[in-house]
């Protein structure tokens, strides 16, 4: 994930270059507030090291071996990171009458998670909640009677305490899973109906197992 993250602070603080896995990893989620000049996020991202290292009662090779290890994680068991062009597995489907479409690229696939997002439809670009709509995510068709219940769904920052008017430009997802089927409601407008995408992971190869076919669906 280590290059989705350099695009990130490039993208949040242009007049800065990460010195190390920490910075990079801390800048990365857009907690600097202050102002934006070189010297003073350098003073911030110091005050924010020692503060860690007082703590967790660590070292600053200990920061640095915990970051290395976060930042070197496979993108796909991480729930939440943007898609780049060409990335796999992203889906984007323009709504009815409207400028937007909406998209959904993998989260963390062990757990079966996809995320949403809004994009103009022209350029792509992510936006946050860019127009009044209600988003409910439950059971799909394949779903097997008795599992989770309708809910509705808030943006996943949420979730993490974050409110709505904090959350950076374009960075707003919505959490959903393999095979729900959810609904957009927009006022004035027909509710948007779509099944979320199962990813099939075949069963892995067992020897000397008699296997009996039964239908799967019926």
């Amino acid at each position: 994930v280590r290059d989705v993250y350099i695009e990130t602070v490039r993208k949040l603080h242009p007049y800065y270059t990460p010195k190390n896995d920490y910075e990079l990893l801390l800048l990365s989620g857009g907690i600097y507030k202050g102002t934006p000049t070189k010297d003073a996020l350098t003073r911030f991202v110091e005050e924010q090291m020692q503060g860690t290292m007082s703590f967790c009662k660590g070292t600053r090779d200990y920061l640095m071996q915990k970051s290395w290890k976060t930042l070197d994680m496979k993108a796909n068991v991480i729930t939440g990171l943007k898609p780049r062009p060409g990335d796999p597995g992203v889906f984007i489907r323009p709504l009815p009458n409207s400028e937007y479409s909406i998209r959904l690229f993998p989260g963390c696939e062990a757990a079966s998670e996809y995320c949403l997002d809004f994009v103009l439809s022209a350029t792509g670009e992510p936006v946050n909640s860019p127009f009044k709509f209600n988003l409910f995510a439950g059971p799909g068709p394949t779903t097997p009677v008795g599992f989770a219940p309708t809910v509705g769904i808030r943006p996943l920052e949420r979730a993490f305490g974050i409110a709505q008017k904090d959350i950076l430009p374009g960075a707003e997802k919505f959490l959903l899973r393999d095979g729900q089927l959810c609904t957009l409601q927009r006022p004035g407008h027909n509710d948007v109906q779509f099944t979320v995408p199962n990813r099939l992971r075949p069963a892995p190869p067992r020897p000397n197992v008699d296997v009996l076919e039964l239908p799967q669906y019926v």
